[in-house]
């Protein structure tokens, strides 16, 4: 659940992108003489996929722009780990100049909306909140082309599956740099989707399956070691639990271009709440698509039938 004064930081977001500006080429340059064009932002996230963890929450409260502060920002608390498999969150809604953003910078609160403390933290599945650490300001790095003539709707996505560490039981983001080269920002005009059904799950021999999504040509096999921070899969662009249900699974957002999928396993076997990579699986589609080259267009679908073989190296 998100909270109700979420829309005024969806405002300011789109502010910051309405006054985010370059010497030529500007967004909210009244000088550049280009037209208006209704814009707006949305907040998306991909899981994080701890069986202990029930919710992530953030508390934002100042969002700058190259450096300079926006005026009237009220501390916001929002829970970001609720919105997934395309699922958003409209946060508002303005015109823009076409042209390309700069960089939002988000600061973040030690306390709450309330003041009590902490302002960003886990909801562990026992209620407790767990703090965490991280640094005071977040920078989204990605610039977003707004297109002029058109109804542009820029999506923000919080990539928790990337972002969150745990280092027995405390929580924190990882470091400053990578964080903010984690938060992704698109424009849905060229972005499309790939869906996908497994019919053959229990070949996995895990409990969660994760499909991550790469550029074409960027994974290799460090990718399943964890980094310095103990991530996994760091240079994914995307990733999607593999239902346990139905076996679908829905990777949203990913912008135009040619992609590789990879799936993932992953089992609590020391039943600490913790899920601990498996392996990786074997995949085959049941069409004539590559799994190691296929090519995502905008305002499109993939639709992936998938069977699994088990596990690589088995």
């Amino acid at each position: 659940m998100l909270f109700k004064n979420l829309s005024r930081l969806g405002l300011l977001l789109g502010l910051a992108l309405f006054v985010s500006c370059s010497e030529d080429d500007s967004i909210g340059n009244p000088d550049s003489g280009s037209e208006s064009n209704p814009t707006a932002v949305y907040i998306t996230d991909s899981p994080v996929d701890e069986a202990n963890v029930e919710a992530v929450f953030i508390t934002v409260s100042e969002v700058k722009v190259n450096g300079k502060a926006i005026e009237g920002f009220s501390k916001t608390t929002l829970e970001i780990s609720s919105l997934t498999k395309g699922r958003t969150e409209l946060l508002g809604q303005l015109n823009l100049q076409s042209g390309t953003t700069s960089d939002i910078v988000l600061v973040l609160s030690d306390t709450d909306t309330s003041g009590s403390g902490p302002g960003n933290y886990v909801r562990t599945r026992g209620g407790t909140k767990q703090k965490i650490s991280s640094a005071s300001e977040i920078n989204i790095k990605d610039q977003v082309e707004i297109v002029e003539s058109a109804q542009n709707e820029i999506v923000l996505d919080f990539d928790l599956r990337k972002s969150l560490k745990q280092e027995g039981e405390n929580y924190s983001f990882v470091s400053e740099g990578q964080l903010e080269n984690n938060i992704r920002a698109v424009n849905t005009i060229n972005t499309g989707t790939v869906k996908g059904s497994v019919d053959n799950l229990s070949e996995s021999n895990s409990e969660t399956v994760v499909a991550f999504a790469y550029k074409k040509d960027t994974f290799n096999e460090s990718e399943d070691n964890a980094n310095g921070e103990g991530i996994r899969f760091g240079n994914a662009v995307s990733s999607s639990v593999v239902s346990e249900s139905n076996g679908n699974f829905e990777i949203h957002f990913l912008e135009e271009g040619d992609y590789e999928l990879h799936f993932a396993s992953f089992s609590d076997d020391d039943q600490d709440g913790k899920l601990e990579f498996s392996g990786m699986i074997k995949a085959t589609t049941l069409s004539n698509l590559n799994l190691n080259g296929f090519t995502v267009k905008s305002n499109s679908e993939v639709d992936l039938q998938i069977s699994f073989t088990g596990l690589l190296g088995l």
